[in-house]
């Protein structure tokens, strides 16, 4: 995706990867692969005006070098990642490894990760299931068939009377001055 400034509508470069802060789940910046320039650059995400189709910053002021940018170094030096980490349950069962991440542009909260295995794309798995993010894998809760509870039955206070059954069934007729066939319950007693 391309990063365009506002004041002259000049391309800056794509976004090549993003930072993740992995205890907060949250997008810290985006790596800018410039034209020409074979390092990458540091774009942090409160720099972003807004998001669509282009990424549009205020001006170019804000790509800068990522040494530039001394709040990134721990996350740059941090060895726990979200992309290409095994993902594993509590139990140790390993469910893939995160093959991509989905994230909200306003707020830069992640939301969802999907994990890959064996060249086949698992079920996308919720923020809210990781437990912890270690440099060995991401831990998520243990996986399996949710338990649905059914709810107490509650004490009837007010029955309901039943309405009475037809004992001689249902009666058939034409009503000739209404021009339509009748079907009525007659009772017995």
């Amino acid at each position: 995706m391309e990063v365009i400034d506002s004041i002259d509508h000049q391309i800056h470069g794509k976004a090549a990867d993003i930072i993740i802060d992995p205890d907060r789940g949250k997008i810290v910046a985006l790596l800018i692969k410039r034209t020409g320039i074979s390092q990458y650059h540091g774009l942090m995400v409160e720099d972003i005006e807004s998001w669509g189709n282009r990424i549009h910053i205020r001006n170019s002021d804000v790509v800068g070098e990522i040494s530039d940018f001394l709040r990134l170094k721990p996350y740059l030096e941090d060895s726990r990642t979200f992309v290409a980490q095994p993902i594993r349950t509590q139990g140790g069962r390993t469910i893939g490894r995160c093959n991509d991440v989905q994230f909200r542009t306003d707020t830069f909260d992640l939301e969802w990760i999907f994990p890959r295995r064996f060249f086949r794309n698992g079920l996308p798995l919720p923020v809210s299931e990781i437990l912890k993010v270690t440099p060995e894998a991401i831990i998520i809760k243990d996986q399996g068939p949710k338990k649905e509870e059914v709810p107490a039955e509650e004490p009837v206070t007010n029955p309901v009377e039943p309405l009475p059954t037809p004992a001689a069934g249902l009666r058939a007729g034409f009503d000739r001055q209404a021009g339509r066939s009748t079907n009525r319950y007659t009772l017995r007693e």
